[in-house]
């Protein structure tokens, strides 16, 4: 029986429930995607975060805050969610309405350690959020 090598590795531990574990968390978005093949759901990393899992949640939440979708061309209300490990934004357009998952996810196996992941989030402080419509 042949024995499987997949040459270097690294392997994160830790548990992912612990509020104060540190890893490599991944900032994932969720849309729908499309080429020549149609379209279909991808999921992709926008960014990563070395840290604990409330430093991702807070680095997520900026993002999502500061996330200007490119569809729908002309958006006329974004709204955002919060749900378990994420965030959904609904970008209304005059047309369509978009849906944007973000999800956490800690990184746990990587085969190529030696390759740089999605570039960092800007750490800037989210834009101030407008007064309530009296």
């Amino acid at each position: 029986m042949a024995e499987c090598r997949f040459g270097r590795r690294a392997t994160y531990g830790g548990a992912v429930g612990d509020e104060a574990a540190r890893g490599t968390w991944g900032l994932m978005l969720t849309c729908l995607g499309g080429g020549l093949g149609g379209v279909r759901m991808v999921t992709r990393p926008v960014g990563h975060v070395t840290g604990t899992r409330q430093e991702a949640r807070a680095a997520l939440h900026r993002h999502v805050l500061t996330f200007e979708p490119k569809h729908p061309a002309n958006p006329q209300r974004r709204t955002v969610y919060e749900q378990d490990e994420g965030y959904l934004v609904i970008a209304e357009g005059l047309t369509q309405t978009f849906e944007y998952a973000f999800q956490l996810a800690r990184v746990v196996h990587d085969t190529r350690p030696d390759l740089p992941m999605a570039p960092p989030q800007p750490t800037a402080p989210p834009p101030p959020v407008a007064p309530p419509y009296r």
